[in-house]
């Protein structure tokens, strides 16, 4: 697992940002493998292309090992413009005789800019493994684990919140499974991401992480899009703050009107019909969004994802010398992070000090994530 480089900032602000940004980045990069996805030959495909994508967003195949590679980038142009890059990559593998397990992992997680960006973030290198038996963080080029007592606690609210029916596993029910642990109406998952692609061709078909996918390249249906993930995400309680989503719904067209690009190519493994690879970019017109104001004439954002290696065995060890994660823990509370000086309650019967229900239930949540620490 990649260590971390220790750059220099101009000011103790730009550390404590990293900071939030590393928890973000590690908060976001545990449920990566449940997302399964990749990238792409110019073979001939008969397949209609609907199918095709229809079929690998509604799959119940499980990938139960790859290697997965995600990267987004951001850039803008004016006086206020810059880039960043982030990227989560490394090998999982699923225990196939238990279902509503944990898994292991080993991502590597690296981001970089300039600009605006830069001066925000400054690059950094971590990571984040999960092995059969604990969880390891890595910051600061130094690795921490979370101890066996709090990775079973982990593991046993895993298996509780985890669907009944364990064989099938699509997007709607990931979705429901999601809502409801949030406490919001799984109702809300009632939607057709199939319906956000439009302009389907078939591209024939290409090598894919190793595995043969049919290519359809589209058009993304971006007030669609906007729309359903608003109505998902404002099902859940309190997503919008004190504001009325009635109030907020009518705004959603003032972002669909600011896309002047998006574009799309979804990759479908010929064997299985399983989604491997995942790319869009917008392109944004930022002075429909007033944006130009501030110093930012154009915006633009791509997102990579692609699933190698699958099927195959990976080997996910656990690092030599990891430091107890209360050492980390009083890190960020010398940055200012955690008050108290890095001191956080002692979960019930030792072993860690952070509470691994709280991290479970704030994953993919940078900000609840935080909150678990202080």
């Amino acid at each position: 697992m990649g260590g971390l480089h220790d750059h220099e900032n101009k000011d103790g602000e730009n550390n404590l940002n990293r900071t939030k940004t590393l928890i973000a980045a590690l908060a976001l990069a545990i449920p990566v493998p449940a997302v399964i996805a990749g990238c792409g030959g110019d073979d001939e495909s008969s397949e209609d292309p609907q199918e095709v994508v229809e079929g690998a967003f509604n799959n119940d195949t499980k990938i139960e090992s790859g290697v997965i590679d995600l990267t987004v980038d951001l850039s803008a142009e004016g006086s206020a413009g810059g880039s960043l890059e982030a990227n989560i990559s490394g090998p999982f593998a699923m225990d196939a005789d238990d279902p509503t397990g944990i898994g292991t992992l080993d991502l590597d997680i690296t981001a970089s800019g300039d600009g605006a960006a830069a001066e925000a973030l400054g690059d950094f290198e971590a990571g984040i493994t999960v092995t059969e038996d604990n969880v390891f963080v890595n910051y600061n080029g130094t690795d921490y684990e979370l101890g066996e007592d709090a990775y079973a606690q982990i593991k046993e609210q895993q298996a509780a919140l985890a669907p009944e029916d364990t064989e099938s596993s699509t997007f709607r029910e990931q979705c429901e499974t999601a809502i409801e642990d949030a406490g919001g109406d799984k109702a809300a998952c009632d939607i057709d991401v199939t319906a956000w692609f439009s302009e389907l061709t078939n591209e024939g078909t290409e090598d894919v992480g190793g595995a043969e996918a049919t290519h359809v390249a589209g058009a993304l249906d971006v007030e669609q899009m906007v729309t359903d993930l608003f109505h998902l995400g404002s099902s859940i309680p309190g997503a919008t703050g004190d504001v009325d989503p009635s109030l907020i719904e009518p705004q959603l067209a003032v972002i669909s009107d600011a896309v002047s690009g998006a574009d799309f190519d979804v990759y479908a493994a010929t064997e299985d019909g399983t989604l491997r690879g995942l790319d869009f970019s917008l392109d944004l017109d930022t002075a429909a969004l007033g944006a130009a104001a501030a110093g930012i004439e154009s915006a633009s954002l791509g997102f990579s994802l692609e699933i190698s290696e699958v099927g195959e065995e990976q080997t996910i060890e656990a690092p030599a010398d990891a430091q107890p994660i209360e050492d980390l823990a009083g890190e960020l509370g010398g940055l200012g992070l955690i008050p108290g000086g890095g001191e956080i309650p002692e979960i019930d019967g030792g072993g860690s000090s952070v509470d691994p229900d709280c991290i479970s239930d704030a994953a993919g949540n940078p900000d609840e994530i935080q909150k678990c620490l202080e």
